[in-house]
């Protein structure tokens, strides 16, 4: 079985690893479905704490939104169109550029 994103294979479980997991687990292929499921689910639940945390100060003080949703989905995705948004790659580039220019 192979674990695959983007059809990339990031992990290869082989025969012997299915059977030490039905050592433990009645149905092990179900088991590493809801494992792989769970972590893709909380990382994303993580990063949207930090993200609600970060820009609902920035989207009360914005005087062109009144009205903040109460979905998850529909605030995520105002949050993505909102101006002063970065992703992570974005804030390190600048982040780069601004040492770079205070050690000049």
């Amino acid at each position: 079985m192979k674990v695959k994103l983007e059809d990339e294979v990031l992990y290869e479980i082989d025969e012997r690893m299915i059977k030490l997991i039905s050592h433990d687990i009645i149905d092990p292929i179900a088991h590493i479905k809801h494992l792989l499921r769970y972590f893709v689910q909380h990382k994303c639940d993580q990063c949207f704490a930090r993200l609600e945390s970060e820009y609902i100060p920035k989207l009360r003080e914005d005087p062109s939104i009144t009205v903040l949703p109460i979905d998850k989905r529909q605030l995520a995705d105002l949050i993505f169109s909102h101006p002063s948004y970065k992703n992570r790659a974005d804030r390190e580039k600048e982040a780069a550029e601004k040492d770079l220019a205070n050690k000049e």
